[in-house]
């Protein structure tokens, strides 16, 4: 069945995208942020859904790319909005070429959403998660397995952001998933080693960790390992926001049961993260589960000598920074140490990083989702799946998924 789509005076046809985030800011949201620009950029009809800018910057970032924004609440965890959510994202939905979500929930209140749709109305389905939603542990770990595994196949693709988190979605998903590959990326141009740097006091030696203030970051983790540090005269420096009111106020309380409250600069959230990452002699990134952390890209983009944790995403680094295992203040500490009294260690990480982050770049990462788009709507391969229920995607034609590999055969 033809997708509905209209023609550009270069003679490709455009589409017509509907893309749907819970987060509203940090990384999620920059992620869907760089996506509409690029697919604005390149002609495409973009609306995004996502909620209120009381709750992120995401509506005014779309907007000021040219995409169109319309607001929905959604809540992060199950809620008894969830059913009015999924009416509404059924009724935006339809007609459409592509529909694209980002995040767990985003992703299954949509997937249930489409697949209510009639098939003549229905759009082709891009899931990117950012992270697996079982990761979070605890008694909801079981269903949000069960959710995914049912979820898996009301969508064409399956977008993992890191080569670990497809390994971990093939584990609980099955071997056969609609998983693909495209590795997230930053932009190498701006976060780079050359620039302005943040503020510092020089005569303390000076840890960042930039990310949300929130338990999947780990910034208890960095408390506990900075009273761990032979060097007290160090500081740690927290860049971001709370997630949940009354986060920093526990890392507060935390900080000054261990007596290191005093050592602690609460910058909270910056436009630029860049400066923060130059100014730093350490950034660590403690976190207990990922996709592929912006932040860490951001850093190694930087030339930051690193220290980050044993999660999805991590491999990305290589050995140009030093990973040590999650919830281990102990080793996030002596790995901090071992730096600190080496800087041409640390001298030595910052330009393996930078040189390890060149395969990781905004602008590949976001033509490898706008071409993967275009093949579930123009290539014919969604139009197949449609057909004959094999939910097939993907070719070998160059730029494109392959439905064998699940990786992508070349950047051109």
């Amino acid at each position: 069945m033809p997708r509905r789509s209209r023609t550009r005076p270069n003679g490709d046809r455009s589409l017509d995208v509907l893309i749907v985030s819970q987060p509203a800011d940090y990384g999620v949201a920059i992620y869907v942020r760089e996506l509409a620009r690029s697919a604005v950029e390149a002609g495409h009809d973009v609306t995004v859904i996502s909620p209120p800018e009381s709750r992120g910057p995401l509506a005014s970032w779309v907007t000021s790319v040219g995409a169109r924004h319309h607001t929905l609440d959604m809540a992060r965890r199950p809620a008894l909005r969830d059913p009015f959510d999924v009416l509404t994202l059924r009724r935006l939905a339809r007609g459409r070429d592509v529909l694209h979500v980002h995040s767990s929930k985003a992703a299954a209140l949509g997937r249930v959403a489409a697949a209510t749709l009639p098939r003549r109305a229905r759009p082709a389905v891009v899931m990117t998660p950012h992270y697996w939603s079982w990761l979070v542990g605890g008694r909801l770990e079981a269903l949000y397995r069960w959710i995914e595994r049912l979820l898996a196949r009301r969508c064409d693709v399956i977008v993992a952001v890191s080569e670990r988190e497809e390994v971990e979605g093939r584990s609980v998903l099955g071997a056969d998933a609609r998983l693909l590959l495209i590795p997230n990326g930053v932009d190498r141009a701006h976060f780079s080693p050359e620039g302005p740097s943040a503020e510092r006091d020089v005569g303390h030696p000076l840890i960042a960790c930039v990310g949300r203030l929130s338990e999947q970051k780990g910034q208890d983790v960095a408390i506990r390992a900075l009273a761990l540090l032979s060097d007290r005269t160090s500081r740690l420096r927290l860049v971001g926001g709370e997630s949940t009111p009354g986060h920093r106020r526990q890392l507060e309380e935390l900080a000054n049961s261990l007596g290191v409250a005093e050592r602690i600069e609460w910058r909270g959230p910056v436009d630029d993260t860049a400066p923060e990452y130059r100014a730093a002699d350490v950034v660590i990134a403690p976190s207990r589960w990922e996709g592929m952390s912006l932040a860490s890209l951001e850093a190694s983009s930087c030339g930051s000598a690193m220290v980050a944790t044993d999660v999805s995403g991590s491999e990305a680094l290589g050995s140009a920074a030093v990973i040590v295992p999650r919830d281990d203040p102990d080793g996030l500490a002596g790995a901090i140490d071992r730096l600190l009294r080496d800087p041409g260690k640390r001298r030595a990480l910052g330009l393996a990083a930078r040189a390890q982050s060149r395969p990781f770049d905004v602008s590949a990462t976001m033509r490898r989702n706008l071409d993967l788009w275009t093949e579930l709507v123009h290539g014919g391969a969604w139009q197949r799946s449609q057909e004959d229920g094999s939910g097939a995607v993907g070719s070998a034609v160059p730029g494109t998924p392959s439905a064998a590999t699940g990786t992508w055969t070349t950047d051109a």
